[in-house]
């Protein structure tokens, strides 16, 4: 609880110092999801011109955004330190996080906002209803939607450990890190449809990719409890793996010895 009370703390504070350029960080916000929206009018245009593939709808594939948006959203406001953790391994600065009694992963997904992910996270919020109103989705569903905003945002931020934690163990590490979360975001912007095969089994068992928007949809779309054990059960492996691997790296982790402990 005292993690969590520290956790919630430094978002506060980081909203706060953040919100403080109130211009910069409402253009920031309406900016990424202006952005987010002429993404969505590419793809119903696509849908409308290309025509279904794989059963996948326009209404699918804002429900698909939305999902994706809102984890994004969330990992990327709240645990913003996580995209500079490349930068704190290479300069020096991981230094003192690890002089912190807090949490270690806590502290450094803490140390920095990101105002324009705000904007994903509205996007999100607003696809989603959107969507529901497009399928007529039933009290069910909706109920059904929460659940799987939970794993998925827990898939997005276990990916997103994992990625960054690669950090420790390259020279160039913002350019590994950097191929790295393309390599698993990429393909999260296309819709379940494009996916069958070989390739859907890398992006849901080695990749999971697809367990950030695409599979949470089609649960939604065709319940089955088999779904919901599989998708609760992935997201569980991933976030202890990713764990696991961002321990492991900072037993890897060697000072760069900088005369300096700023940011």
């Amino acid at each position: 609880m005292n993690e969590l009370k520290f956790a919630l703390y430094a978002i506060k504070k980081n909203i706060q110092s953040s919100a403080e350029l109130r211009t910069s960080f409402l253009m920031n916000v309406i900016g990424m999801a202006l952005n987010n929206i002429a993404f969505i009018i590419l793809w119903v245009f696509f849908v409308k011109s290309v025509g279904i593939i794989g059963g996948w709808t326009a209404s699918d594939i804002i429900g698909m955004q939305g999902f994706l948006a809102i984890s994004y959203g969330i990992v990327f406001s709240a645990c913003g330190g996580l995209r500079k953790l490349a930068d704190y391994v290479s300069s020096g600065s991981f230094d003192r996080f690890m002089l912190s009694p807090k949490n270690l992963l806590l502290r450094i997904a803490t140390s920095a906002f990101g105002a324009s992910a705000l904007g994903d996270l509205t996007f999100g919020i607003v696809g989603l209803i959107a969507y529901a109103f497009l399928i007529h989705a039933s009290v069910f569903q909706i109920l059904l939607a929460i659940p799987l905003i939970i794993i998925s945002t827990l898939v997005f931020f276990s990916a997103v450990v994992t990625v960054y934690s690669f950090s420790f163990f390259f020279v160039d590490a913002n350019t590994v890190t950097t191929g790295l979360f393309e390599l698993f975001m990429t393909p999260t912007l296309f819709h379940g449809g494009a996916f069958q095969g070989g390739m859907r089994f890398v992006y849901t068992f080695i990749i999971p990719s697809l367990l950030v928007g695409a599979l949470p949809i089609e649960a939604i779309r065709n319940f089955t409890p088999d779904k919901i054990i599989l998708l609760f059960t992935l997201s569980i492996f991933w976030f202890f793996l990713s764990i696991n691997i961002f321990k492991y790296g900072v037993r890897k982790y060697e000072s760069a010895n900088f005369m300096t402990f700023g940011g």
